[in-house]
Order: C-alpha cells, then structure tokens, then sequence
C-alpha cells in the first residue's frame, strides 16, 4: 500500500487506585511531512470507548493514553492517516488484551 508513516505502539496496560484501566499508545510519525491522524479505541462489541485527533509534525512521537473503567477483557485500536492534504490511509486494527 505504499509508504507507511504512522506506527501505533501499545505499552503494558494498568490499573490505577480506582480500578481505572490504563492503556498507554505511542504514536510515530515515520515520515518528514506533517500527518494528521484519527485514532478509536473501541469495546469488543464496536462501541467508541475514546477518540484522538492529532497532528504530528515529522518525525516525532507522542504519548496518549486510554482510559476506561469499563471491565473488559480487551479493545481494539483502529486508526486513519494523512498527509497534508492528501488521502486518507487506514492503519492495521490493533487488538491489546485486557485480561
């Protein structure tokens, strides 16, 4: 499909003190241009747990984090990118186990 230049890193997911999951992202700008990215983290069932809209300069990274108190035994992360202007690209669903 061409160049790819967002890469989507989850890191290991925690609770906090109220039973919050945590679920750190690391999202990767790989190429020079600015790229404006969608991301959805989505409950088993299709249901939008939380929304990202972004735009990363050129070859930078930046941290996100989801956040739920909703009990799950996982979430999928799916996503879109661009470049300036240009046409949007779906990015590989992400599933991250919960449990």
């Amino acid at each position: 499909m061409g160049e790819e230049c967002l890469k989507v890193v989850v890191g290991s997911p925690w609770l906090d003190t109220v039973d919050q999951e945590h679920i750190p992202l690391k999202v990767s700008n790989l190429c020079d241009e600015e790229l404006s990215v969608e991301l959805e983290a989505l409950t088993p069932q299709g249901g939008s747990l939380q929304r990202f809209s972004l735009r990363l300069p050129g070859s930078t990274t930046r941290e996100l984090e989801v956040v739920t108190d909703l009990y799950l035994q996982g979430i999928s992360i799916r996503g879109r990118w661009r470049k300036n202007g240009g046409e949007w690209r779906e990015m590989e669903e992400i599933y991250v186990s919960l449990r």
